[in-house]
């Protein structure tokens, strides 16, 4: 597995050759999942802040990392968590929106921005007619959609041993959907794996799902997709071949229908076998033991 996270030429062209601020976002992702994972959840609610600040890429886990921190911290933890987070972006934010708040807002989230077909990386054999279309942007915008859906019922909120309604309306209401014990209980089950597992595959999700991504996107996936192909328990060759495959589609330039086609099919079988294999760290065994004993 270690090669596979040293020998990627794009990343190496990203972080070393290039102008871009995604090196210095991916920078505070990593180091908000190593303090996540070590449970020390205000630093890491700072560090992915911080990255958010840098570029809103970040955006793409936030469903997952909202999912770790309501499990981990709990739900009057997580809306803490949540607040600080608000309020650091604010801070942050405060020179540029005396200066031209609008302008900042505008270019910050950019709603309007228009896709240049001859940059994508990923969607290119569709054609540059149904890229351009908004057709295709609304499908892709509701296949994102029930894609985290998915994953947030039937993966993410599975530590914590609830149907999703029971766990979904009472913070409806701003309640707690647990008892002190239970969050005790289900914050026992938040592992290190859990936590990397699912903030990752949220990316990963929002990336096969984008409607453009350009070559400094490999930043935030380079070092995701042999992780979860090892935690998704496929076999060591189809990992190899699955990263092998994604190095030489991101590496080609211009981007090509089959360039393009293999960087979403990486990014869909990775997805797909993360929902097939990786059970382990979504199993409320906590919960389960405790009720034993």
């Amino acid at each position: 597995m270690f090669p596979l996270l040293i020998l990627s030429k794009r990343l190496h062209s990203i972080f070393l050759l290039r102008c871009f601020n995604d090196c210095f976002a991916v920078f505070f992702l990593w180091a908000a999942l190593f303090m996540l994972q070590r449970r020390l959840w205000t630093a890491g609610a700072l560090a992915y802040t911080l990255g958010l600040a840098v570029k809103m890429s970040l955006l793409l886990g936030l469903p997952a990392l909202g999912c770790v921190l309501l499990l981990g911290r709990g739900f009057r933890g997580a809306l803490r968590m949540a607040s600080l987070t608000a309020q650091v972006q604010v801070v942050l934010a405060l020179p540029f929106l005396k200066t031209n708040a609008w302008g900042y807002v505008a270019r910050a989230f950019e709603l309007s921005r228009r896709f240049l077909f001859r940059w994508t990386v990923n969607w290119r054999f569709v054609g540059e007619d149904v890229f351009l279309g908004r057709p295709f942007a609304a499908v892709l915008l509701a296949l994102h959609a029930a894609a985290l859906a998915a994953f947030v019922a039937g993966r993410w909120l599975r530590p914590a041993g609830k149907p999703l309604g029971d766990v979904v309306a009472p913070m409806l209401a701003l309640a707690s959907p647990f008892t002190e014990r239970e969050e005790r209980e289900v914050s026992k089950s938040i592992s290190a794996h859990y936590v990397l597992t699912t903030v990752l595959t949220a990316n990963v999700v929002g990336m096969l799902f984008a409607r453009s991504l350009h070559y400094q996107f490999y930043a935030y996936l380079a070092w995701a997709t042999p992780y979860l192909l090892w935690r998704s328990g496929v076999h060591p060759v189809v990992q190899y071949g699955l990263w092998g495959l994604q190095e030489w589609a991101w590496n080609v330039y211009p981007s090509t229908p089959v360039s393009s086609a293999a960087v979403v099919g990486v990014l869909a079988a990775t997805a797909g076998l993360v929902w097939v294999g990786a059970r382990e760290e979504y199993e409320p065994r906590a919960k389960d033991e405790a009720a034993r004993r």
